[in-house]
């Protein structure tokens, strides 16, 4: 909340930094983690494979759904894993990250591969596998951003029809599901962050981060 020399006003959002020099007290600033208290430049730092699998079958896994142009993916999540990853893998079909839609996918002859958020990964795994939220609790403890990554085997009649009809495609990533493993993924903080927030605190000003991350690596 924000207060001029004349009226107090709560519960405001002030979107021009110039704005706050005119403020007589700020009580509170709200922070976005990405590319404001941090570089958003990710790099893999923990990869936990699930039993029956390998490190580099996780990586292989979520490598194939990364899109890369003239040698680099879109998006710093991806860029992070392509790093760490193999050659690029052919794929029949890709179905990207949206909003609403919290993973990518990619078919491969009749192999689905999926990586995302793990809750979202979670509610599609078949019913006898194995429990993820301990792991990545442990993984967000460590302030590390985790992604799941799962796949499935699917039939060739519905592998030709994911690969012409993205819907078809979504359908067959909320069901079936194995577990593959969780990756990981540390984003480098800004130098000045640390300073930055001892300053606001020793002012009696609060600290509010913004951030799409588990909770428990916001914390």
């Amino acid at each position: 909340s924000v207060e001029d020399s004349n009226t107090p006003v709560a519960g405001s959002l002030i979107r021009n930094p110039n704005s706050v020099e005119a403020l007589a007290r700020l009580d509170v600033v709200c922070f976005d983690k990405t590319g404001t208290l941090s570089e958003n430049r990710l790099r893999v730092k923990r990869v936990a494979p699930l039993a029956g699998h390998s490190r580099d079958a996780v990586i292989e896994a979520a490598a194939a759904t990364i899109i890369a142009r003239d040698g680099r993916a879109d998006h710093a999540t991806d860029e992070a894993i392509r790093l760490v990853a193999a050659d690029p893998i052919e794929r029949d079909a890709h179905l990207p990250f949206q909003s609403g839609r919290p993973y990518a996918a990619a078919l491969t002859g009749t192999r689905l591969t999926i990586k995302g958020a793990p809750e979202v990964l979670s509610a599609a795994l078949r019913r006898d596998a194995p429990d993820l939220a301990p792991m990545v609790t442990e993984l967000a403890a460590g302030g590390l951003r985790v992604l799941a990554v799962a796949q499935r085997t699917v039939t060739a009649r519905q592998a030709a029809r994911a690969a012409t009809d993205p819907a078809a495609m979504e359908r067959l990533c909320t069901q079936g599901l194995t577990p593959v493993g969780l990756l990981g993924l540390a984003d480098t903080p800004r130098t000045s962050a640390a300073g930055l927030l001892a300053e606001l605190g020793s002012r009696g000003i609060g600290v509010r981060l913004i951030t799409g991350d588990h909770p428990v690596t916001a914390a």
